[in-house]
């Protein structure tokens, strides 16, 4: 019995094991206390400030975010940093482009100010994406206000930034320059940026974040993924839930 416990368990944790290249993952489904649960292996829970709401996602539950005072923090780890590649990804349901007061640009997801290594914006004039990298560029598609829309950005092999909008190339822009890597030792932020005064005003859902360039085919299929077609079980629950149901077996 404990051989087949251990091998079931096993098992179950293996199909469902995410990729070592997702470093960071909030589906927002649920929140623990004040803390947002990361999914990816590494645990890098984040930290809610202010009082952002659960409110019907894309998939499942989102944070709704009140443009002022409502964030997430992420505490600095190494597995955060990128020195190479990044893709940075969510869904968005904003009423706005601009940050507070006019500012020109709204934050999704940063790391950092200086040196950044993926700070995601949408901005204003372009009404589309910025993505900064010690040095950024504009996407060239609109994004769409006060619906769900899913935006990517990504460096690829340090020099070249790259925009997806509901899953269609929004920009290819080369000669950028390569994150910083570990030099970057900075939080990660969701729903603000590290310079103040970009808070982000509306829903984010499905935050994930990758220390390599996706390809098209793999944007598109994250696009259409929520947490339960990714994971049918959280992996972290599976041993939990193979024991609870054994023992009962034997009741």
């Amino acid at each position: 019995m404990l051989i087949l416990i251990a091998f079931t368990a096993s098992f179950a944790y293996a199909l469902n094991e995410p990729e070592d290249s997702l470093i960071l993952y909030f589906s927002f489904d649920e929140l623990d206390g004040k803390n947002t649960i990361d999914h990816s292996k590494y645990e890098n829970h984040g930290e809610i400030a202010g009082a952002p709401k659960l409110a019907e996602g894309k998939f499942g539950k989102a944070l709704e975010l009140n443009g002022k005072s409502d964030w997430v923090v992420v505490p600095h780890h190494e597995i955060l940093t990128v020195d190479n590649s990044v893709t940075v990804m969510a869904w968005i349901n904003t009423e706005r482009h601009q940050g507070p007061n006019g500012q020109r640009w709204q934050g999704i997801v940063a790391k950092s100010n200086n040196p950044r290594s993926y700070s995601f914006y949408t901005e204003f004039p372009s009404e589309c994406l910025h993505l900064s990298v010690g040095g950024g560029s504009v996407c060239n598609k609109k994004v769409p206000l006060d619906e769900w829309v899913h935006v990517v950005a990504q460096v690829d092999d340090g020099t070249t930034h790259r925009y997806w909008v509901n899953g269609e190339m929004a920009g290819e822009f080369g000669g950028k320059n390569a994150p910083p890597g570990k030099a970057d030792q900075a939080d990660v932020l969701v729903g603000k940026t590290h310079e103040g005064n970009r808070e982000f005003l509306g829903l984010i859902d499905e935050v994930r974040i990758w220390n390599r360039a996706l390809d098209e085919d793999e944007v598109i299929e994250q696009m259409e993924s929520g947490y339960f077609d990714i994971f049918a079980v959280d992996p972290r629950q599976k041993l939990t839930t193979t024991w609870g149901h054994l023992k009962t077996s034997q009741r």
